[in-house]
């Protein structure tokens, strides 16, 4: 065999292996190549899912622009806020940065890129910060845009302002007549004066004081209830009871201004479970407002009823009334229909609003109807005795625990009653716990009061 044919022969042998060999390499890395892209893709998919439910989680509004400042990202929280999302940020800032100093600030390069939003009824509040941000590994640079709605803050900051105010009118007024009195009896009121109007200035500086003592006492009520430190103590007590002993003790003040008040009853059970002292002061609030707002010769009937699980109390006078416009401000603090007069009464215009809030806190609610010159109707609801143990027997039956006082009160009851009738009274045959059974001697023991 000649040399040149050894040579093709190799190469043709070097061929066969070398080339399946290589192809096979080829399509291996190929293959390697094809898993790696998808990998990659999928990492960046999982990356982009995680970061949309991390945005999507976020109780504030997100928009984010990348290094070109085109739209990256945003929320659906921000989406709500805003509607279709500026594609660029130098539109966002046209557009939401003009009149709040954004878009100047960002322009000038600023630290400080911030402003308020009025938009739709809300007050959003938007920071633009720079940010690093890493996508398939690379970083570069973006921004990011918060909008936190701060609605209800802006609004409880306003009502503060207003609180602060009106509580340093209130507190000055008294004050000054205190001081300009005294002032007066100082300098030359002693020497100079009767002894009859020294008294009387004395008396006035009296009634100041209590009227500053009342305010101070009404203002830590507040207090108290508004930081839940409020203590109260719910007891089983008969509703219609505790209303005619209100009307009981202001039957002489109202006939002291010829004014008839009459009590009655319509329901045979009026059992509630709540708070008596809190109860009193809301009856005694509406008792004592329709007396002064009352004319001399006028009526006012105090009677109680039931809605359905509801017990309700009204106090019906045909005083001066309240006009429409006012209806819906009454239980404001400090609110006053009427300034002057409520002056003249002592009132610090905080009565209403406290009993509206001791109201809710026995899971109730004061209503009014009012027709200027006719006269007006407050109605104090509270939940039957009945209806709170049924809801707190199923809520104790179902392990879930209490929601407010008047639960934790209910629930002691109906554990102390399962005590009680451990014997096997509240079994049915089968031996099982029997609700029915147990429902119908809460609601005997309850319209007797007995054993609660």
């Amino acid at each position: 065999m000649s040399d040149s044919t050894i040579v093709l022969v190799s190469v043709l042998v070097t061929a066969v292996i070398v080339i399946p060999t290589m192809l096979w390499r080829n399509k291996r890395d190929r293959r390697r190549a094809d898993q790696n892209m998808v990998r990659t893709m999928r990492r960046i998919a999982n990356e982009r899912t995680e970061s949309q439910a991390i945005l999507s989680s976020l109780d504030v509004g997100i928009v984010a622009y990348g290094s070109d400042d085109r739209l990256i990202a945003s929320n659906p929280i921000a989406e709500a806020y805003f509607g279709v999302i500026p594609d660029s940020l130098s539109t966002f800032l046209d557009r939401y940065g003009a009149d709040n100093g954004m878009r100047a600030a960002y322009y000038l390069e600023s630290d400080d890129i911030s402003g308020e939003l009025d938009l739709d009824g809300c007050t959003l509040r938007l920071v633009c910060q720079q940010h690093p941000f890493r996508v398939a590994g690379e970083r570069f640079s973006g921004h990011i845009i918060t909008a936190q709605d701060v609605t209800l803050f802006r609004r409880q900051e306003e009502q503060r302002k207003i609180f602060v105010a009106n509580v340093s009118h209130e507190l000055k007024t008294p004050l000054t007549t205190i001081k300009s009195y005294s002032e007066t009896l100082l300098d030359w009121g002693i020497d100079e004066k009767s002894r009859e109007d020294i008294k009387s200035d004395v008396a006035r500086i009296y009634d100041d004081s209590v009227r500053m003592e009342r305010l101070i006492s009404d203002l830590l009520l507040l207090s108290t209830i508004d930081g839940s430190r409020f203590h109260v103590k719910m007891v089983l007590f008969d509703l219609a009871e505790c209303a005619r002993q209100i009307c009981d003790r202001f039957v002489d003040q109202a006939a002291s201004k010829s004014i008839k008040l009459e009590f009655s009853v319509l329901s045979r059970h009026t059992t509630v479970l709540a708070d008596r002292s809190s109860v009193e002061r809301i009856l005694t609030n509406l008792v004592v407002n329709a007396i002064h707002y009352t004319e001399a010769g006028g009526h006012i009937r105090v009677y109680t009823g039931n809605i359905v699980d509801d017990f309700y109390i009204k106090v019906v006078d045909n005083g001066i009334g309240i006009e429409k416009a006012d209806l819906e401000n009454i239980f404001r603090r400090f609110y006053r229909v009427d300034k002057t007069g409520s002056r003249a009464f002592g009132g610090t215009g905080l009565g209403l609003s406290i009993a509206q809030e001791l109201a809710w806190m026995q899971r109730g609610r004061i209503e009014v109807e009012s027709e200027h010159g006719i006269g007006s109707q407050f109605t104090l609801f509270l939940p039957s005795a009945r209806r709170i143990l049924r809801e707190s027997l199923f809520e104790v039956s179902n392990k879930e625990k209490p929601r407010d006082a008047v639960a934790i009160a209910a629930h002691e009851v109906i554990r102390r009653l399962l005590g009680e009738l451990s014997r096997g009274d509240i079994k049915d045959d089968t031996g099982s716990f029997d609700l029915r059974g147990l429902l119908d001697i809460i609601e005997k023991k309850v319209d007797n009061r007995t054993g609660l």
